[in-house]
């Protein structure tokens, strides 16, 4: 089973496969389904692209703010 790195990594890849103008580009999810995205699949792919971001980027702690007396 692939990394979410890995995933993301390849959703980027097929990202800018078809941003080259390849007709269409395949990716595998988690669950290992094979899911075709065509150029008029951007939108979808972005918010794909977005969802793994989330997933493998740290999350960052809000920065405290001192108290001075």
């Amino acid at each position: 089973m692939a990394t979410k790195a890995e995933m993301l990594a390849e959703a980027l890849d097929a990202r800018h496969r078809l941003l080259k103008g390849e007709m269409e580009a395949e990716i595998r999810t988690a669950d290992g389904e094979s899911v075709k995205y065509a150029a008029t699949d951007l939108t979808r792919l972005d918010a794909y692209i977005a969802e793994l971001e989330m997933q493998t980027t740290p999350k960052r702690r809000p920065r405290s703010i001192p108290v001075f007396y």
